[in-house]
């Protein structure tokens, strides 16, 4: 008998394993591929789980699965997450104080924005032959201020939609 060579995927059969299989074949069994993972779980939430299962279905819809069963403690790998996530979470006092940081930052960079566009609308902006009614209308759907719907008329020629368009990018 040759050797087989190292690094190779060779599955080596016992002698029931290959009856079991002539008698599949027999059988009419068909091979589904692509399962990674089986799980069985029995009444007393015992979880047996096979990995890389070789899994062949009946015309009937039943099917049979090769593989090594294990059992699977689903509890010890919750127990073992929850460590985890202990071990790198921080203390609320640190979450707070990170949350409190985060906010005064944002307050800060939305003030300056804020203060600039009052700026802006403090200047009272000539309507010129502009009617009241496009005003209102402009600064009502663009939700901006009278003197920016002026100026967006002004700077669109008095064309209504291109106005509520630009002042609402």
């Amino acid at each position: 008998m040759s050797a087989i060579p190292e690094g190779s995927n060779v599955t080596v059969l016992n002698k029931n394993e290959k009856k079991a299989r002539e008698m599949i074949s027999k059988l009419g069994l068909k091979k589904i591929a692509g399962i990674n993972r089986v799980t069985f779980r029995k009444k007393d939430n015992q979880i047996f789980a096979i990995d890389n299962p070789e899994v062949y279905r009946s015309q009937g819809g039943n099917y049979v699965v090769f593989g090594e069963a294990k059992i699977d403690n689903f509890s010890q790998k919750l127990a073992a997450a929850q460590e985890k996530i202990q071990s790198v979470s921080k203390s609320p006092e640190e979450i707070q104080k990170d949350m409190q940081l985060a906010a005064d930052q944002a307050g800060d960079e939305s003030a300056k924005p804020a203060a600039a566009a009052e700026e802006d609308d403090e200047a009272p902006v000539d309507a010129g032959d502009l009617s009241a009614e496009d005003i209102e209308l402009v600064a009502s759907q663009a939700n901006v201020s009278k003197n920016k719907a002026i100026k967006a008329l002004k700077e669109h020629n008095g064309d209504i939609v291109n106005a509520i368009m630009a002042l609402s990018k």
